[in-house]
C-alpha cells in the first residue's frame, strides 16, 4: 500500500497532512478524501457566502493526485 496525504482548507488557509493515510488504490484515496471532506464542511462551514473548502491528495512523492472541493453560495429568490 502507498502512503497518501490529505492537505485540506479553504480560500485563506492550508493545512498540511504530515502523517498521510496508507490506501490500497485510487478509488480507497477518493473515499478517504470524501470523508475528509465531510469532516471538514461539519467542523468548519460557516453560513458565508462564498466560502470555499477543499481536500488535496498527495501521493508520497509529493505529487498532487485528487483534488475534492465544496462551495456555498447563496442567492436570493426574490
Amino acid at each position: 500500500m502507498a502512503r497518501f496525504f490529505f492537505d485540506s482548507g479553504d480560500r485563506d488557509l492550508v493545512l498540511q497532512d504530515e502523517i498521510g493515510v496508507e490506501c490500497a488504490g485510487i478509488e480507497e484515496v477518493r473515499r478517504v478524501g470524501f470523508e475528509g471532506l465531510v469532516d471538514l464542511t461539519r467542523d468548519t462551514l460557516k453560513s458565508v457566502d462564498g466560502q470555499q473548502l477543499f481536500i488535496e491528495v498527495r501521493d508520497e512523492s509529493g505529487d498532487k493526485i485528487l483534488r475534492l472541493s465544496l462551495s456555498l453560495q447563496i442567492k436570493m429568490m426574490r
